[in-house]
């Protein structure tokens, strides 16, 4: 199959498809206009990597909502619907990470966001939207080595009136959108919107019949501008964003036969979230000598999961996850703006500080206590007491709490630096540095009333706990080297960079510890030592436990060759790359025994991930066609975790190959009642995808095909939309809880209407 569409891929390329500013290729940005780009050239066809930009009119036509849409045409990119919007994980070129980082960053007007648990928001009036691929930490820092989307907001001294769409759409979808732009005189300028989703969702829950994935969201927003001149403005935007869901329709999967249950588990699950962005844009320009930019930012993030963590009809244990998240950043940059100059350089200094407040307490339920607690309980003694059976607890529930308070600090210098050795040939090389104090203060406690049938007559009362502070350096050294080769119809480059995703701290596996610590502290009342080996001897034993709650930052070599052309006056356009890139202190998540339940996070490996890609997109009259492909192989160099060695076994939870074909016609009418009407089809294919470091669990490649068709008329516009179309059952995730397999599956055929209008 994957062959079949290689060779349609190949023959689209043969068809002379070209480029439109509504297209997937890159457009010129006015950096007058935009003020949050001043770190790039005016058009990132000149930059030594490969990139696709995305403009309003596309934003809009193609009704994108939120950044999953970029996974079914960006090659190499892989962002899964996962089961709420708390997770967020980005996938690009193999290269991603399932909690706490992002191997992928995302910017709001040139100001990146501080916390992942943001990145999945609704998308309504952005101007353009750039997703740059490959290692961006030179300019971008931590969290940005595989690469960086970079949103740009609408402003309101580019458009004035009233924009206005609804929606309504399968599973009683509606969504709603209303914004109003006001130039108030040739200096000050601002915009207020807001925009509201509601969903009844698409799986049902055969415990109490209901729909899990349920949904509603409101988002605000408001932009005033100052402009003195051209050389002097102002920014200021504030965003709020609530969701209120459902979700985790996880069901249960046999890893033989692939075939999965229905979802079916009796406690509630959920996700809150309320969040605030205030980004302040600063712009001063000196004609003929340099540009400033000051990008100053405050984030707060306050959210609230809800867990039924076993996902079963059995009473095994729940989590309730609160988090209060305090970020402000700074960052100042200075670039040089001689025109015609052989040398040109971006300079610039960041610093951020981040406190994050969370509570998560894990409340074990009767089935839990039983065969997570007693049952291994009770195995150990058996090595002390063979004729002996039960431990009991008093109570049918144990509350195990969790607390943790969780600063970073942390502030970053770069320098990129370019040089035109002759007309064709430049050179842009440059260096960061960075660095980040990271402290954990915790405490874990529980309380509980045992007793051991064989030596105890009444229950005794126990209360365990784990206090602690820690602290430590991140740092990282980040160079980059290009060089970039002019011919007739485009550029040749190759490129050397290193990136990192930052280090932190394990906070999902503290219940597990204070288990394990729990049953230490019974065995010391009852004057016993367990027998090394069983079940009830530490597990954590070989281990300093801030060594197992610390995890250090990954770093990756970048090595990338390409090419950007252009033919037929600009027509037609093709990038292609092929990229090599060697991970270190990989991140991996992991369960250090088959008796624990939370997860952590460890650098126990190294691997390599090789690849292709290429896009081709034309224009044809009124017939636009855009083709993307790409093909990642990531496997692991390096990876023993004393029972499996993984190494040539493919890394988790990305596609080995990612194709998108698409077609814009525009038919023009011109009538009493229509301009014109717009057809879009979007094929997208991607897979296989591995699930497990073994790579016996896995999702084949799969299609799905969307269409859209917009009628227009003077500043109305009514659309109709089909999202995948052909119905296509796939899954987008796995995991395993309590010795269980679990999926979350895509979401099937869908159909829609909207109807727009701007004054």
């Amino acid at each position: 199959m994957i062959k079949k569409v290689f060779i349609v891929v190949l023959c689209v390329f043969g068809f002379s498809i070209l480029k439109s500013q509504d297209s997937l290729k890159t457009f010129l940005i006015d950096e007058i206009t935009v003020l949050s780009d001043i770190k790039t050239y005016k058009s990132l066809d000149t930059l030594p990597f490969l990139s696709n930009s995305f403009n309003q009119q596309y934003l809009n036509q193609h009704n994108v909502t939120d950044f999953k849409y970029f996974s079914t045409v960006i090659p190499s990119l892989y962002i899964a619907d996962y089961g709420s919007n708390i997770t967020s994980s980005i996938y690009m070129r193999g290269i991603g990470s399932r909690i706490d980082n992002s191997s992928v960053g995302i910017g709001i007007d040139g100001i990146m966001l501080l916390n992942k648990n943001c990145f999945d928001f609704d998308y309504f009036d952005f101007s353009n939207i750039d997703i740059l691929r490959g290692s961006q930490s030179l300019l971008y820092g931590m969290n940005a080595m595989a690469g960086v989307i970079n949103i740009n907001t609408l402003s309101p001294f580019d458009y004035q009136g009233l924009k206005f769409n609804a929606e309504y759409s399968s599973a009683n979808t509606m969504k709603a959108k209303l914004s109003f732009y006001k130039k108030i005189s040739d200096k000050k300028a601002f915009m207020i919107g807001t925009n509201a989703t509601k969903t009844d969702g698409f799986f049902r829950n055969e415990y109490n019949k209901e729909n899990v994935d349920w949904s509603k969201t409101f988002n605000g927003r408001f932009i005033f501008e100052y402009k003195k001149n051209e050389d002097f403005k102002i920014k200021n935007s504030s965003f709020i964003s609530a969701i209120h869901q459902g979700g985790y329709a996880y069901r249960r999967i046999d890893t033989n036969t692939f075939e999965t249950e229905k979802v079916n588990y009796n406690d509630f699950s959920g996700y809150d979230r309320f969040n605030f962005i205030n980004n302040t844009s600063i712009l001063k320009r000196e004609k003929n000598k340099y540009v400033f930019q000051s990008l100053t930012s405050l984030q707060l993030n306050f959210d609230k999961m809800v867990l039924d963590n076993d996902f079963t009809q059995e009473d095994y244990f729940t989590l309730e996850q609160k988090q209060q998240d305090y970020s402000l950043s700074q960052e100042f940059i200075v670039k040089n703006d001689r025109k015609n100059s052989s040398w040109d350089w971006t300079m610039g200094t960041f610093f951020f500080c981040k406190y994050l407040n969370m509570q998560a307490p894990v409340l074990f339920k009767q089935t839990g206590i039983q065969r997570l607690i007693l049952d291994n309980i009770n195995n150990g003694m058996h090595s002390v007491f063979p004729q002996q059976d039960v431990m009991l607890f008093k109570d049918d529930t144990m509350l195990v709490d969790n607390k943790f308070k969780y600063p970073r600090i942390g502030g970053a210098v770069y320098l990129q630096s370019s040089y035109k050795i002759n007309k064709r040939t430049k050179i842009v090389a440059g260096l960061r540095f960075d660095v980040e104090r990271v402290g954990l203060d915790y405490e874990s406690f529980a309380n509980v009333d045992y007793l051991f049938t064989g030596t105890m007559t009444d229950y005794a009362h126990l209360y365990t706990s784990l206090e602690d502070n820690t602290h430590k350096y991140n740092s990282a050294f980040l160079p980059k080297i290009s060089l970039l080769y002019k011919i007739k119809n485009g550029n040749l480059f190759a490129s050397i960079s290193r990136g990192y995703m930052t280090g932190g701290y394990n906070t999902q596996m503290f219940a597990d510890l204070l288990q394990q610590q729990m049953m230490q502290d019974m065995l010391k009342n009852m004057g016993l030592t367990p027998v090394p080996g069983s079940v009830m001897s530490d597990i954590y034993a070989s281990y300093d436990k801030n060594e197992v709650i610390n995890y250090k930052p990954q770093y990756m070599w970048d090595y990338e060759i390409g090419t950007h052309l252009s033919f037929l006056s600009g027509r037609l356009q093709t990038d292609a790359s092929l990229f090599y890139m060697n991970i270190q202190n990989q991140q991996i998540t992991i369960f250090l025994t088959p008796y624990t339940n939370g997860r952590m996070m460890d650098n126990v490996a190294s691997s390599i991930s090789m690849g292709g890609e290429f896009s081709v997109s034309a224009k044809i009259k009124r017939l636009t066609l855009v083709a993307n492909y790409g093909y990642t192989r990531a496997k692991f160099k390096d990876y023993n975790d004393n029972k499996d060695n993984y190494k040539n076994k493919y890394l988790p939870y990305y596609p080995l190959n990612t194709v998108s074909l698409s077609a814009n016609y525009v038919w023009i009418i011109n009538s009493e009642y229509i301009d014109n009407i717009n057809f879009f089809a979007t094929y997208s294919g991607m897979g296989k995808i591995y699930f497990n470091q073994t790579n016996t669990l896995y999702q084949k490649y799969y299609n799905t095909l969307n269409f859209d068709i917009v009628v227009r008329r003077n500043q109305y516009s009514l659309s109709f939309f089909a999202k995948n179309i052909l119905n296509t059952k796939y899954n987008t995730f796995y995991f395993l809880s309590t010795g269980r397999n679990f999926v979350q599956q895509g979401k099937p055929i869908q159909f829609g209407i909207k109807f727009s209008y701007t004054m």
